[in-house]
C-alpha cells in the first residue's frame, strides 16, 4: 500500500530531528581531532612560556619597544640596541640575527609598547590572550556553518593546525593581522567602505606580506571607496610613522630590510623550494600574484571566493613566508567554504589541513604544491553571488522537508 503524504513528512521530520541530535560524521571526527590535538598542544605552550619565555618573536617586539621607550623611536631598529636590552634575557636569548631581528613597521612595537610594564612572561601571556582574542573575532565573523556545532568545529579545528599554533608559540601578531583583513572582508560586504580601507590599512601596518594583494582584490570586486580609503589612510599612517622616527629610523629601517631579505631562510616556505633563489623566484612570484589577480577578476561578483583568493595569491607570492604565515590559508579556507563546492575541493582542503601539519617536523614541500592546485579550483569554481554559509560543511535537508520549511 503506498505510504501518504503526510507519512513521508513525518519520516523526513524524523530524519531531520535525528540530524539535529547527532552532528554529521565528518563534522564529528574532526572535531575530535581537533580537540585531541589542543589537549596536547595547550600544556606543551604553557611548558614553553615557564621553560623559557623569551625564546620567541615576541621578546623582538618587546625590546623593540623598550629601546623605543629609552633612547627615541629612532633606534628602534638599531640591531646593537636591540641585542644590549635582549642580555637581560641570557646570552642563549640575546641573538640577533638576519632571520631574527625586529622588521615590522613601528606600529607594532607601538602596540606593544604598554606591555613593557609587565615581565616579559606575564607581557607574551598577555599578547597572545590579544592574538587568541582576533582569532575567535574574525571566526566569529566570517567561520561557515549553519550549526554551532559546525562553526564550533571550524574553530577547534583553526586554533590546532600547525601555523597557527606556530604563531601563538612564537608571539606573531599573524592573527591580528589576519582578523583586521577578516574585518575589512565583512565591512566591505556590508557597504561599509571607510572602515574597511582603514582596516585593511592597520593590517598592512602590521605584516604587509601577508595582506599585499587585497587592496587590488578590492578594486576588482568594485569597491573602489573601500581601497581608496586604503591608499589615503595607509600613506598618512606611514607619514606619520617618518615623522615620528625620523630620517635616521627610516634609514636603519630600509637597511635591515634589505640585510634580512639576503638571509635564504625567508623563502623555505616559498616555490624556491623547487626553482632554487634569484630571478626565477621573483618571476614565480610576479607569476602567482597575476593569476591570483586574474582568479579575483574571474570570481569578481562572489566576494568570499574573490577574497579567499586575495588572500591566497598574497601568500603564494610573498617575498618571504615562514610556516606562521600560512594562517592566511586558514582564513581563506573559512571564506571558501561559505560557499557550496564541490566533494573533491573539500577533499582537497582536507589535504591540505594535512599538510599544514608537515610543515611542523621541517617538510614543507607538500603544502607549496598544494597551493596551486587549491588556487585553481577556486579560481575555475561556479559560485553564486550570495553567500550561504555552511553549505558545503553540513548535509542539504531532504526535500520534503526543505519544502515545509519554504512555506509560509
Amino acid at each position: 500500500m503506498p505510504r501518504s503524504a503526510g507519512a513521508r513528512v513525518a519520516d523526513a521530520d524524523g530524519m531531520a530531528l535525528k540530524r539535529r541530535g547527532l552532528p554529521p560524521l565528518r563534522l564529528a571526527i574532526a572535531a575530535v581531532i581537533g580537540a585531541w590535538a589542543l589537549m596536547f598542544e595547550i600544556p606543551r605552550f604553557i611548558g614553553l612560556v615557564r621553560m623559557d619565555p623569551a625564546a620567541n618573536d615576541f621578546r623582538l617586539f618587546y625590546v623593540a619597544a623598550q629601546v623605543g621607550l629609552r633612547w627615541g623611536w629612532s633606534h628602534m631598529y638599531d640591531p646593537d640596541r636591540l641585542h644590549e636590552l635582549s642580555l637581560a634575557f641570557g646570552p642563549a636569548d640575546s641573538a640577533i640575527l638576519t632571520s631574527y631581528t625586529y622588521q615590522n613597521p613601528p606600529l607594532l612595537a607601538w602596540l606593544v609598547a604598554p606591555l613593557t610594564g609587565l615581565p616579559l612572561q606575564a607581557a607574551f601571556c598577555v599578547w597572545a590572550a590579544i592574538n587568541i582574542g582576533a582569532l575567535v573575532a574574525a571566526w566569529w565573523l566570517a567561520a561557515p556553518g549553519s550549526s554551532r556545532f559546525a562553526r564550533a568545529t571550524v574553530l577547534i579545528c583553526s586554533a590546532s593546525v600547525w601555523p597557527t599554533v606556530y604563531s601563538l608559540e612564537r608571539g606573531q601578531p599573524v592573527l591580528i593581522t589576519y582578523g583586521l583583513a577578516i574585518g575589512c572582508w565583512w565591512m566591505a560586504s556590508r557597504q561599509r567602505e571607510i572602515q574597511a580601507g582603514i582596516l585593511l590599512t592597520l593590517a598592512w601596518a602590521f605584516k604587509p606580506q601577508d595582506v599585499a594583494l587585497l587592496p587590488v582584490v578590492l578594486v576588482i570586486c568594485g569597491h573602489r571607496r573601500a581601497a581608496a580609503w586604503w591608499l589615503a589612510s595607509t600613506a598618512a599612517l606611514w607619514g606619520v610613522f617618518a615623522f615620528v622616527i625620523g630620517p635616521t629610523g627610516m634609514g636603519t629601517f630600509l637597511g635591515v630590510l634589505a640585510w634580512a631579505a639576503s638571509d635564504p631562510s625567508y623563502t623555505l616556505n616559498t616555490v624556491a623550494t623547487l626553482i632554487g633563489q634569484g630571478t626565477p623566484l621573483l618571476l614565480a612570484q610576479a607569476a602567482f600574484a597575476a593569476a591570483a589577480l586574474g582568479g579575483a577578476w574571474r570570481q569578481r561578483r562572489s566576494w568570499d571566493v574573490a577574497f579567499a583568493i586575495g588572500l591566497m595569491g598574497s601568500v603564494m607570492s610573498a617575498v618571504h613566508l615562514h610556516d606562521y604565515d600560512y594562517v592566511g590559508l586558514v582564513v581563506a579556507a573559512w571564506l571558501s567554504l561559505r560557499q557550496p563546492i564541490s566533494k573533491v575541493e573539500l577533499v582537497w582542503i582536507a589535504m591540505g589541513v594535512v599538510s599544514a601539519q608537515v610543515i611542523s617536523v621541517g617538510n614543507r614541500l607538500p603544502t607549496v604544491l598544494w597551493q596551486p592546485v587549491w588556487f585553481a579550483m577556486l579560481a575555475i569554481r561556479k559560485t553564486s553571488t550570495v553567500s550561504r554559509s555552511g553549505a558545503s560543511l553540513e548535509p542539504a535537508p531532504p526535500p520534503e522537508v526543505d519544502a515545509r520549511m519554504r512555506q509560509p
